[in-house]
């Protein structure tokens, strides 16, 4: 599949801004906290009945009930996390919550996989490694928007879970992704 040169192909970013106060408050969680931002996108613009209304009412601001009967599932225990256990976590909470969705695990070739799903008009959590050169570390993110400069530079716009919603970084920093087929 091909894609415009030195344009942006994204999904629309205030529709990521319900989600800027969702942050990761310490530790590792991030991979929970991204799930969270997916789900809840999912649930705001492309499948209402993803999320019970018991954990996170369409549109809402808060996550926190989504947190908590995530968290156990993804990461029991406040430590670094791979796309197989992300994946597998949400799928046991998909199936707990009787959703029937599955998602997908890449842990190489994040930027096939992320733009096939972005330009379907699907957001895509990537895992970003400092080995790569990641500023962040080690970290999960959502990217919803993807552009390929002509001199081969490529980027991600995402959604970080530590305060910012429109963030650019560069394609390389990525490894795996988790998203909805």
């Amino acid at each position: 599949m091909t894609y415009p040169l030195d344009s942006w192909v994204e999904l629309p970013e205030e529709c990521f801004k319900t989600y800027r106060s969702w942050r990761t408050p310490s530790g590792y969680l991030c991979g929970t906290y991204a799930s969270s931002v997916l789900l809840a996108y999912y649930q705001d613009y492309l499948n209402e009945a993803i999320l019970p209304t018991s954990l996170r009412e369409k549109g809402s601001t808060d996550n926190q009930a989504l947190i908590a009967a995530m968290k156990p599932m993804l990461q029991p225990i406040d430590l670094p996390t791979v796309p197989a256990q992300i994946s597998f976590g949400l799928n046991r909470f998909l199936k707990k919550y009787q959703v029937e969705a599955r998602v997908r695990f890449t842990t190489t070739g994040a930027w096939q996989r992320s733009t096939k799903r972005i330009s379907q008009g699907k957001p895509v959590m990537i895992g970003i490694l400092r080995l790569l050169g990641s500023t962040y570390g080690n970290h999960w993110v959502v990217a919803y928007g993807f552009l390929e400069k002509s001199n081969g530079k490529r980027f991600y716009k995402i959604h970080d879970n530590w305060g910012s919603y429109n963030k650019i970084i560069p394609a390389h920093w990525a490894n795996g992704t988790i998203s909805f087929p």
